[in-house]
């Protein structure tokens, strides 16, 4: 197959809340109306939020969103994503397509399923992208968990984002322990608000490289629940337009939810985009931060969310008292 007629495909891979999203915004803002871009996101919740942050983008011209939402695409997702993936190959004067796993994904398992694809279409796969968090980067976690082991393995280019949030101890100890990993890395990359240069995007992986696309029997290590139960741990709702949320009452409670969620250890993940009486915001909490930002108008209200330890059921049914309650 000729390069000519090749689809570049980028994984864009990292646990829950590192920026890939922000990440890919920052990517089509910069080629808005330069390039046709498709991107296929795995939401972690049931109601494809990240897919409606990016639809909903200034940049949205020449973009092609397609969400494969409440699951995990290198599980109970994978046929979900081979055939949006298919669905997107048949779109006319696709220039890019930008592929973001849910941060619960193993992305080994979703690359070996995009190698089988690049075998037999016009997918070409290009080298994988990993972020992972300056402000919660500490080497021997890095070393010792297997998920972020399963991460730095499965990547080809490994960044530390949010790096004007740390010290310059933290991005040198990273550094030294990319460039110490083997396979070596083709780049090893510091940077904030989830800034890829184009030259990552450029870059192609050597003929022949790359591991076989291993089966499903492996080992297979990630934040689902007993028998990849999500449904145990995350939750999703959305509101019609006109529910109008209010803005100081909505942001006091989830920074409250934030705080507990790090002393409790329950809040693992949350995000929304709420239309409140001061305009539309996507609101997060992320490594017990919250965090808030202005957004255009969207078509709802919604927000997914995932809980670790305690009661789920009474954490999911707290997230939704207090966001009726508003």
């Amino acid at each position: 197959m000729s390069k000519e007629s090749a689809l570049p495909c980028h994984v864009i891979a990292g646990p829950l809340g590192v920026g890939k999203t922000t990440a890919i915004l920052d990517y089509l803002r910069r080629h808005a109306g330069q390039q046709q871009v498709g991107v296929l996101v795995n939401d972690f919740g049931p109601v494809g939020l990240d897919g409606a942050i990016l639809e909903g983008d200034p940049s949205g011209d020449g973009l092609r969103i397609t969400t494969v939402p409440g699951g995990c695409v290198c599980c109970a997702a994978a046929e979900g994503l081979v055939t949006s993936i298919q669905r997107l190959l048949e779109v006319p004067g696709l220039d890019r397509l930008i592929i973001e796993p849910s941060g619960m994904a193993d992305p080994e398992q979703v690359l070996g399923l995009l190698r089988q694809m690049a075998g037999t279409t016009r997918l070409e796969l290009r080298p994988t992208i990993a972020l992972l968090d300056a402000t919660e980067f500490e080497p021997q976690r890095a070393s010792q968990m297997p998920f972020f082991r399963h991460m730095a393995d499965a990547a080809d280019i490994l960044v530390l984002n949010r790096c004007d949030a740390a010290d310059a101890a933290t991005t040198q100890a990273f550094r030294d322990w990319a460039e110490a990993l083997e396979p070596a890395k083709m780049r090893v990359v510091t940077t904030e608000h989830g800034h890829l240069d184009d030259a990552l995007f450029a870059l192609r992986l050597p003929e022949g490289s790359g591991p076989e696309a291993p089966g499903h029997e492996g080992t297979h290590e990630h934040a689902h629940g007993e028998a990849d139960g999500e449904s145990d741990r995350t939750g999703g709702a959305t509101w019609p337009p006109e529910r109008q949320f209010h803005h100081g009452r909505l942001t006091a409670a989830l920074a409250e939810l934030a705080e507990a969620g790090v002393k409790e250890g329950e809040v693992e993940r949350f995000k929304g985009i709420f239309h409140t009486d001061r305009g539309w915001f996507v609101l997060q909490i992320a490594g017990g931060r919250f965090t808030l930002r202005e957004t255009p108008p969207r078509r709802d209200s919604r927000a997914d969310w995932i809980v670790s330890d305690g009661d789920p059921r009474r954490v999911r049914q707290a997230l939704e008292d207090t966001l009726a309650g508003e």
